[in-house]
């Protein structure tokens, strides 16, 4: 029988296939201590990093700043949207949307009532036949309203 050369020994692997012992083909091991399912990633617009400091970025500023970026939807050829923009709320098809009657958005509206529309017609209409009097600000007032005549 022959016998085995040792030089090409150290190079192969072992009779039961325990793997190179070269270690430029190794598997690179994983790091101690640390999560080895999901790694949160460092970089300075992830809201779920670790803070190191503290002159870094809040939470809230973070999404903040990625709503300006990120501020378009993202649409296909058609215009039809695929991926909707951050912050950006989608109803389904056929629903109504409804804003609820609320001081703070309708507070400030123009109403008038209407025995002061019936006072404001019968002002305007005896100031606009008189050619001693004149009306200021004529854009600022709803003429039409005036003009108006009862449907019979």
């Amino acid at each position: 029988m022959a016998k085995k050369r040792s030089s090409l020994q150290k190079s192969r692997s072992d009779s039961t296939g325990s793997g190179m012992k070269n270690k430029k083909f190794a598997r690179p091991t994983q790091r101690r201590g640390t999560n080895k399912t999901f790694r949160k990633g460092e970089h300075s617009l992830n809201p779920d990093r670790k803070s190191k400091g503290d002159h870094f970025r809040s939470r809230a500023t973070i999404n903040r700043l990625r709503m300006y970026k990120n501020f378009k939807p993202v649409r296909d050829a058609k215009g039809k949207i695929i991926r909707a923009a951050p912050y950006q709320e989608r109803l389904a098809s056929g629903t109504v949307a409804r804003v609820e009657p609320h001081r703070k958005w309708f507070g400030n509206t123009r109403v008038v009532g209407q025995d002061q529309l019936q006072k404001f017609q019968e002002n305007l209409g005896k100031a606009l036949q008189d050619p001693f009097q004149v009306v200021m600000r004529q854009t600022k007032l709803p003429i039409s309203l005036l003009t108006e005549k009862a449907k019979i």
